[in-house]
């Protein structure tokens, strides 16, 4: 059966080298933005979205976060992808007949030290992917002109790698996240996302109080952070994961206990893990 998927990128972006991980031969629909992306899915254009929320080396992408509990999305699954970094160009170029690297912004951030020790005079161009970026420099036929993106990148637009695994960390993963319009429901799994809002106005202990329920009960938080309320200047929301059977009764019985403290609830998703 064949599944539509909107993905943030083009045709061999880590995006779509993420969605094909998590599918079996899906249909990609390649939108600009974030925003595009989920609104794919939502208007029901594609049947799920795949895009990246955190990064290894860069942390959480909140605006990832804030479009998933902003929008009727859950999350399903997620992938995790080793990002290597790879500096594309035409045929027969040498390293020093580059004047120009085009790529995402990250991508150029992440491959800083190869570009300052290598490429030290180059002007570097931001784009807003890494796999369209290879396709420009194709179209420009400019030996000047240079990419930074995937091996699958180059190989699916027969173009040259001219230096592979130029990426500064090579401890450098994506957590990638399958969004659904329908939610995991009495299915069991391993991972939670939700976001946790006290009532209390954020007051001395509550969050104590908060992650004690995990504590108590055994149950590994793998994600925590903050975000401000919009409209509530100094108030903020919990974004966390955590590790739990979402059909076990000690799932039911957290949830129950942190509503009944007064926090106000939103489950983004009940999934299994990435991490084999």
């Amino acid at each position: 059966m064949i599944v539509n998927i909107s993905i943030q990128g083009q045709a061999n972006s880590f995006h779509d080298i993420a969605a094909n991980k998590f599918f079996n031969n899906p249909t990609i629909i390649s939108c600009e933005t974030f925003r595009e992306t989920i609104n794919q899915l939502c208007s029901k254009k594609s049947e799920y979205a795949v895009v990246a929320i955190e990064n290894s080396l860069y942390g959480t992408i909140n605006e990832v976060y804030d479009l998933i509990l902003n929008n009727d999305v859950f999350i399903i699954g997620e992938i995790y992808l080793r990002i290597e970094q790879n500096l594309i160009g035409i045929k027969n170029v040498k390293l020093d007949e580059i004047k120009e690297v085009h790529s995402h912004p990250v991508a150029l951030a992440q491959c800083e030290d190869f570009l300052d020790k290598v490429l030290p005079k180059v002007l570097r161009f931001e784009h807003h992917d890494t796999a369209g970026s290879v396709l420009d420099i194709k179209k420009w036929d400019d030996k000047t002109k240079a990419a930074i993106a995937s091996f699958e990148a180059a190989e699916q637009s027969d173009m040259t790698v001219l230096a592979r695994s130029i990426e500064t960390n090579k401890q450098n993963y994506t957590r990638f996240v399958v969004l659904s319009r329908k939610q995991n429901l009495q299915v069991k799994t391993n991972k939670t996302s939700l976001v946790v809002q006290t009532l209390k106005d954020n007051s001395s202990g509550s969050l104590l109080s908060i992650l004690s329920q995990f504590a108590n009960n055994n149950i590994n938080m793998t994600a925590l952070h903050s975000r401000p309320i919009i409209g509530k200047a100094w108030h903020y929301m919990f974004y966390m994961d955590i590790e739990i059977d979402s059909t076990s009764k000690e799932y039911t019985e957290i949830i129950n206990n942190l509503e009944n403290m007064g926090c106000n609830l939103t489950i983004l998703g009940n999934y299994n893990s990435g991490l084999k």
